[in-house]
């Protein structure tokens, strides 16, 4: 079971090659090697051994959220979402029920770590191939077409691969401030670090930055502040940047304005429509604030707003939200959303009280702390990697000793 979680953490995060079309649906590899798993999740929550942090309010939101499946208007699209979310939750449940002791914890997280190293390194061929004639594998945008291409990884473009390396980096940052004693942390940490520089993603770049005045907050309050490598790398980076700006004619990096979105229109006109988009997501829950559409009625329910047609799952791709909880409002209702905050505030209050020395689950805590951040800028809520690293982090809370949901010695030894 350790091994088909640890295969997993490799190839949680593609979307573009082992996976399988069916119907216009995607079934990842990632979920049939996790299949043992959640059988053993199955069996053991039956037999009343397993009940991960706060799973009874997971429960009723997914029986929100199936409930209305009827309601979408594309019943298709709805169904398979309700069943994706069905193997979110159990794929939940196995992972709690297979990591039950904390060298398997230590064995999965390591492991963990090493995959986002994978993943950094596989970004990094994608910009690096191409300058050397080489044409890498995957790549979906580029700067130039053919010769400079965008960093996207096993993910549809790059904010996404942002998405999902955000939460390694924080975890891994954590793990290094507190000397977790992973092996090759440090060269992991700095691969993934500049992967998520290069990819050049706006979201990226500001949860990085949020992080580091988090740390620097911490630093300030403990008086350790390494004033001397904060001066020094201050000076050797604005050593260098200025010798670029008298070496390179500023003109010709016009590109990088509009490819990301910072110029003057192409920044507004993003801005406007994720607000447009976040707005329209709102109307459809202030239109039936009881009942909501289910987690696949919400991009056909924006595509009616827009007065596009919508006949298949292709089409209301096209429409999806890009915040998440707006999204999880409109497709629960009130109170299905209230069940569905109850479970990430149950996450986040167990992450507050742990203890200091429990540096796994506060490092997974961190983690997930800043995917959901990024995810309030970005669409859906049923990305499988933020699931397994709520797996993940739902077995580091049970192996804390005298938590109320924490594995008791006759389950341990089973």
């Amino acid at each position: 079971m350790i091994f088909l979680i640890c295969l997993s953490a490799f190839i949680v995060s593609d979307d573009l090659f082992s996976v399988f079309h069916l119907g216009g649906f995607t079934v990842r590899l990632f979920q049939l090697a996790l299949l043992p798993v959640l059988a053993k999740g199955i069996w053991r929550w039956l037999a009343r051994s397993v009940w991960p942090v706060g799973f009874g309010s997971l429960l009723l939101w997914t029986l929100f959220i199936v409930s209305f499946v009827p309601n979408g208007s594309l019943l298709s699209r709805s169904f398979f979402y309700g069943l994706w979310l069905v193997f979110c939750v159990l794929m939940v449940l196995g992972i709690v029920a297979a990591i039950d002791t904390h060298e398997k914890l230590m064995t999965v997280l390591r492991w963990y770590v090493y995959s986002y190293a994978f993943s950094a390194v596989f970004g990094l061929s994608q910009l690096l191939l191409p300058l050397a004639g080489v044409q890498p594998l995957l790549v979906r945008q580029w700067w130039f077409p053919e010769r400079l291409a965008r960093i996207n990884g096993f993910t549809y473009e790059p904010s996404y691969y942002a998405t999902y390396m955000i939460t390694g980096w924080v975890m891994m940052d954590y793990l290094r401030w507190k000397k977790s004693g992973i092996p090759g942390l440090r060269v992991c940490y700095w691969l993934v670090t500049v992967a998520l520089l290069l990819c050049s993603s706006r979201m990226g770049w500001t949860l990085m930055l949020a992080w580091l005045g988090i740390r620097v907050f911490w630093h300030i309050r403990e008086n350790t502040v390494p004033w001397r490598k904060i001066a020094t790398v201050s000076a050797v980076l604005l050593i260098a940047g200025a010798g670029l700006a008298r070496s390179i004619d500023l003109s010709t990096l016009t590109f990088l304005a509009t490819g990301l979105g910072v110029s003057d229109d192409t920044s507004a006109d993003s801005t406007l429509g994720r607000w447009q988009i976040a707005m329209q997501t709102l109307h459809i829950y202030t239109s039936t604030p009881i009942i909501g559409v289910s987690l696949g009625g919400v991009a056909p329910a924006i595509g009616r707003q827009n007065s596009a047609t919508i006949v298949d799952n292709e089409d209301a791709k096209d429409n999806e939200g890009l915040c998440t909880t707006l999204e999880v409002l409109a497709a629960s209702g009130t109170f299905g959303f209230l069940f569905y905050l109850a479970y990430v505030a149950g996450l986040f209050r167990a992450m507050a009280q742990l203890p200091q020395e429990e540096v796994l689950g506060k490092a997974l805590g961190w983690g997930l702390v800043f995917l959901i951040l990024i995810l309030q800028l970005n669409q859906n809520i049923l990305r499988s990697y933020l699931w397994f690293h709520i797996g993940l982090l739902s077995a580091a809370y049970r192996l804390v000793p005298h938590a109320a949901y924490a594995v008791q010695p006759v389950v341990q030894h089973a």
